[in-house]
């Protein structure tokens, strides 16, 4: 046997090691789970966690550390997505947050539109509307109940992040974000309400995070996402500054895949508990 093909087989044989405890730990899983139940004691502890990974890796040299951090910060996160998903599923009467205002009955009533959007807005959504000052004016008067929904349009060159950054702290969720297929018509149309719908054709999924400001956080956090089978559309970073009002490293990010299926409840139930800011934005169909 040539070195090659010996330190080939030496990875082999180690990489059987790693499934084979892999396995193991994971299988733990649902038992940490039914025990943090029955202790009343809480899934995730930062501090604790933060505090075993690092001794974990303080125990490899500095060329690995980092990487030994990531290994470990994986491997306990997929490990507590386990729990989560086995207390959903032992608890079938739970709601995450959003599943206890989702509906699938549209609002009713005025649908107001800023004045110097009305006529192109009301053409694309084929609906008549209603003129008021501005998108904000708008976004206050759904908000107040004085009317069910609000309309607006913006440019391509527009940043999304500027127009999540309105609603996603308000009572507000948006029911459907498009392009029409109008050549030359680079404009995105936007329409909100007080209700989370989630109409049986949606296929898109907005959501509103904060990150800390750690190595690997934002790497962590959408490996929850893409582990739940949940396809990122689109991701915008808004970091802030001093006084602008909005948590450190918002992300907003638009997704695809199956929102009813266990896994994705799981992560969503995992963001929930586990970001210092997380909220369902809304559900629409991807129109172009």
């Amino acid at each position: 046997m040539n070195q090659l093909k010996l330190l080939t087989h030496i990875i082999s044989t180690c990489d059987e090691a790693l499934a084979e405890t892999f396995q193991k730990r994971m299988s733990i899983a649902a038992k940490m789970a039914e025990s943090k139940r029955d202790l009343d004691e809480e899934i995730f502890d930062d501090d604790a966690e933060l505090a075993y990974v690092r001794s974990v890796a303080a125990q490899f040299p500095p060329e690995l550390l980092l990487k030994a951090n990531s290994l470990w910060s994986s491997i306990t996160r997929m490990h507590r997505g386990h729990e989560y998903r086995w207390i959903l599923k032992n608890n079938l009467d739970h709601k995450l947050p959003h599943e206890q205002v989702l509906t699938d009955l549209p609002a009713e009533g005025r649908i107001l539109c800023p004045a110097h959007q009305l006529e192109d807005v009301a053409a694309a959504l084929q609906l008549e509307l209603e003129p008021c000052a501005s998108i904000d004016e708008a976004l206050d008067m759904v908000e107040k109940g004085e009317a069910a929904y609000a309309a607006f349009s913006c440019g391509s060159n527009h940043d999304l992040a500027d127009i999540y950054l309105r609603f996603y702290k308000r009572d507000l969720y948006l029911n459907r974000s498009f392009r029409p297929y109008i050549t030359g018509d680079d404009r995105r149309y936007f329409v909100l309400s007080k209700k989370l719908v989630k109409a049986e054709d949606c296929d898109r999924m907005s959501l509103a995070f904060a990150v800390k400001r750690t190595y690997g956080s934002l790497t962590q956090t959408l490996s929850i996402l893409a582990e739940a089978k949940l396809n990122i559309e689109n991701l915008r970073l808004r970091r802030s500054t001093p006084g602008d009002g909005h948590p450190d490293d918002l992300i907003f990010v638009d997704l695809s895949g199956n929102f009813d299926s266990i896994e994705t409840r799981a992560a969503l139930y995992q963001m929930e508990l586990e970001m210092y800011y997380f909220r369902v934005l809304g559900f629409w169909r991807h129109d172009g």
